[in-house]
């Protein structure tokens, strides 16, 4: 069995051929007796425990279930297992580089069979700064990220198309810049591409060239003939075609009057210039597949109306209504949420308490706090509602269990004035325990509350 070890200045693509080559003979082998390799230098406690947990990993029932059906050559299987290596061993001390091989022969397995989710995943293990840091590597690389990223986009993978789009509109990426987070060209990759001995005009056309014929592959990829809901690609390029994206003014100095009838056909300052009609018309149709997000962004753009050089947008209440509605019909709780308030406030909308009560109430059923806040007012004020003190503090007490201080601060109000209590009279120790429970959420910094916060309305996006 061919075997290969992996060291930080070593490419994926290296590995990955050697992986490619000695897949057949890896495929039977590729279990714990692989990964036994030299172990780094940390404790013998956390080595120990670090290969207690590899060797129950391998001997769970579903991982062997699963190995087995990869080494069948099942591709969707293979991009599984390396998935789940990725997951739950990427990291872990005891086996470190056999680990981090298994991991790359059983994408690079799948890769052999055309399988386009794998060369996403190698795409965002290459681009990844903390998979880099998991495998000891010295730094990510998107020029290896992007190409198995296009790869996997040629094959029509939607993850894949992100990943390039991703890497394509980064104004300080190209084949050779630094990658360091701003605009500079290396020399050792200038060189590789036959640039060293250029100037700086020369070097500004080759950029935006480059990033020209990048970003048109890119936007073929993320736009084909048909969308489908929860696209990563489609969202992403919608949201630049919003915002534009700008080159870095480096990418253009240094032009000599020789130059400039090539450099007109790449000047300019966007490489991504606003176009908001571009944008509604990917979101419309990802919303017309059913795409919940796609519709919550069509209607905060008809909420707030748009006029910022992309192309105007004008304010329209009724399109609001619709696509929050269209989102509360296809399950959305925060849609729900979003559009009940609106209702229930009139802020900005025409009040419209009985619905907006509906709409607060499919997400308070749901177990949104913010949603279960609003109920709680509703009820308890009857609004909307007739009136009904119990429900009103049930709604503020799960409101208060999912984060919303507001919502502790009127459950102990409530407990304090006898109201919706099961003896109709005031319940000091219950109300105690929740003017505690406000006090702990005030002891939490803002970015501690916000994190709070953002937990629980993940669970719901």
């Amino acid at each position: 069995m061919m075997m290969f070890c992996l060291s930080p200045a070593r490419s994926l693509t290296l590995i990955l051929a050697v992986a490619a080559l000695s897949a057949p003979a890896l495929a039977q082998s590729g279990g714990l007796d692989d990964l036994v390799d030299g172990l780094a230098a940390e404790s013998k406690e956390a080595l120990e425990a670090s290969e207690a947990r590899v060797k129950k990993w391998f001997a769970d029932a579903d991982i062997q279930a699963l190995k087995a059906r990869a080494d069948a050559g099942n591709a969707s299987a293979q991009v599984a297992f390396a998935d789940r290596i990725r997951d739950d061993l990427l990291g872990e001390p005891w086996a470190r580089e056999k680990t981090q091989q298994q991991m790359l022969k059983y994408y690079a397995l799948a890769m052999a069979q055309n399988n386009g989710l794998a060369f996403a995943r190698v795409g965002e293990i290459a681009e990844s700064p903390d998979y880099s840091w998991k495998m000891k590597r010295r730094s990510r690389d998107r020029g290896e990220a992007i190409s198995y990223y296009e790869k996997g986009a040629a094959l029509g993978n939607r993850e894949a198309a992100a990943g390039f789009l991703r890497i394509a509109l980064d104004p300080n990426y190209c084949s050779f810049c630094e990658d360091q987070g701003e605009l500079k060209f290396d020399r050792t990759k200038r060189e590789a591409a036959g640039l060293l001995d250029k100037e700086s005009g020369e070097l500004s056309i080759a950029y935006r060239t480059e990033k020209t014929e990048a970003l048109a592959k890119a936007i073929r990829y993320a736009t084909p003939v048909r969308l489908r809901a929860g696209d990563a690609a489609a969202h992403l390029l919608a949201a630049q075609y919003l915002t534009g994206v700008q080159y870095h003014w480096r990418s253009g100095i240094g032009i000599t009057e020789s130059q400039k009838p090539r450099w007109q056909l790449l000047e300019g300052d966007h490489l991504l210039p606003r176009n908001t009609a571009k944008a509604i018309e990917i979101l419309t149709e990802l919303s017309g597949r059913g795409d919940n997000l796609a519709s919550r962004k069509l209607a905060s753009l008809y909420f707030t109306g748009r006029n910022d050089g992309g192309g105007a947008v004008l304010r329209d209440y009724d399109k609001y209504i619709f696509y929050m509605d269209r989102a509360v019909t296809n399950g959305s709780v925060l849609a729900a949420n979003d559009l009940g308030f609106e209702l229930l406030s009139g802020r900005k909308l025409p009040a419209d308490h009985a619905r907006g009560f509906e709409y607060i109430a499919k997400a308070a059923l749901k177990g949104y706090g913010p949603a279960e806040l609003s109920a709680g007012y509703a009820l308890r004020d009857g609004r909307g509602v007739t009136k009904n003190d119990a429900q009103a503090l049930e709604m503020f007490k799960r409101a208060a269990d999912h984060g919303e201080l507001d919502g502790a601060v009127q459950a102990a109000a409530m407990y304090r004035a006898g109201r919706g209590t099961t003896s109709g009279r005031a319940e000091v120790p219950n109300a105690y325990a929740y003017e505690k429970k406000a006090e702990a959420m005030r002891k939490l910094t803002p970015a501690m509350a916000d994190v709070v916060r953002r937990g629980h309305q993940d669970k719901f996006d």
